[in-house]
């Protein structure tokens, strides 16, 4: 139990990271800000964040970023 709780608060806290303006939400331009960093692909960094955006409303729930990290 505690390794699952561990998991869950290691992607709790890299979602605080990417999102920024702490509203809950990632958008494309903070997922962008902050993979800019490691690649200059930037068609890479918009499909990634398409894949994790499952509901395709251009924002990133902590439930979809813990789903895309499960799978």
């Amino acid at each position: 139990m505690s390794t699952t709780k561990s998991s869950f608060d290691d992607l709790r806290s890299e979602f605080d990271r990417l999102d920024e303006d702490k509203d809950g939400f990632i958008t494309l331009q903070e997922f962008r800000a902050f993979h800019s960093k490691t690649t200059k692909d930037d068609s890479a960094i918009v499909k990634a964040f398409a894949a994790i955006d499952s509901d395709k409303d251009g924002l990133v729930t902590f439930e979809e970023f813990q789903r895309a990290y499960k799978d």
